[in-house]
């Protein structure tokens, strides 16, 4: 652990952050929020460890320009860590956590935008004179993206030999939640990759380089020049982006996913008591829960799904009259 704890609480703060991480979690943004505690409690000079609504209260306050989504965030992390010294013998005060709703709704792809999309994408001719053109990888990234549902971050870490095209198997290793998982993938997907791979091996820059997706003068590529390229693909598609934070986004394309492979179970008459458990295991949920937001999306976009769908596993889909759709992650 790199970061450093000064107050009286560092020691309980280094032990909190090694449980979690030793049930898989990452906590790094957590770690950050814990250091902003133990700054404040050292300016404070506390001299015992045990939370008070006073330094609950100073360590919880909304930041300027902060949102609510931020601070509940940040709330979180000091809540589980007050559980944490209660439950190890040190009366701490549990902040409440405040009512928070997101308000965003994922964009879903038709299929026909995703067919539009992808044709767009292979029309897009790279610059040959810039060494660190984003279209060396662009098109095999979003299939990727769209094809497994893996976040971009988890793409953008994949190295060479975490891609199996004989198997046609993904091994996720840097996930949102720490834990690795495996990922079956399509034949067509695989050759997109294998002609991808092939043509990476040909540039004599990136040989030694383990990532899997770079550009040709041999730089590991960001998830910040994909999204250059994916504003401009949805541009060119005829896809409208509606500002910053309404999208769509390229996180939209695992939303997309979750929902288009929803509606396939569905229309194949699978019962999805047994199918869901399988879709959030690949898409590295943590729980049901997660994944039952999916649900919900399907059925708001596919009502004509549900009546059918309930004759064989009833209840699944849930009263759109009485339930909300939240994001999903």
């Amino acid at each position: 652990m790199s970061k450093q704890f000064y107050s009286v609480y560092g020691p309980s703060i280094k032990e909190f952050l090694s449980v979690k991480r030793s049930l898989g979690f990452k906590y790094q943004t957590a770690e950050y929020e814990l250091g902003k505690l133990d700054k404040i409690a050292f300016y404070r000079d506390e001299t015992s460890i045990g939370i008070t609504k006073e330094l609950a209260g100073e360590v919880c306050d909304k930041h300027p320009n902060e949102s609510e989504k931020s601070r509940n965030n940040r709330i979180q992390v000091v809540r589980q860590f007050a559980f944490y010294l209660n439950d190890t013998g040190h009366a701490s005060y549990v902040p409440i956590l405040p009512h928070f709703k997101s308000s965003y709704t994922p964009y879903i792809f038709t299929k026909e935008e995703v067919l539009t999309f992808f044709c767009i994408c292979d029309q897009i001719k790279a610059n040959n004179r810039n060494p660190k053109t984003g279209m060396f990888y662009i098109p095999v990234l979003f299939r990727l993206l769209y094809a497994t549902g893996i976040r971009i971050g988890e793409a953008m870490s994949l190295s060479i030999n975490d891609v199996d095209i004989e198997r046609n198997i993904l091994k996720i290793r840097d996930s949102k939640n720490g834990k690795e998982r495996l990922i079956p993938f399509s034949e067509s997907l695989s050759e997109a990759l294998h002609d991808y791979m092939k043509y990476r091996n040909q540039r004599p820059k990136v040989k030694n380089i383990d990532h899997l997706f770079v550009h040709p003068a041999g730089g590991i590529s960001t998830s910040g020049l994909a999204y250059k390229w994916f504003r401009k693909i949805l541009f060119r598609s005829g896809i409208s982006h509606q500002g910053k934070g309404t999208g769509p986004r390229m996180h939209d394309f695992r939303h997309t996913f979750a929902v288009h492979s929803l509606v396939s179970m569905c229309e194949k008459e699978l019962d999805l008591y047994y199918s869901l458990p399988i879709l959030s295991t690949y898409l590295g949920h943590q729980s049901l829960a997660a994944t039952d937001k999916y649900v919900r999306l399907t059925a708001e976009m596919y009502p004509s799904l549900i009546k059918s769908v309930n004759k064989i596993c009833p209840h699944v889909f849930p009263d759109l009259n009485k339930t909300q759709c939240y994001e999903a992650d």
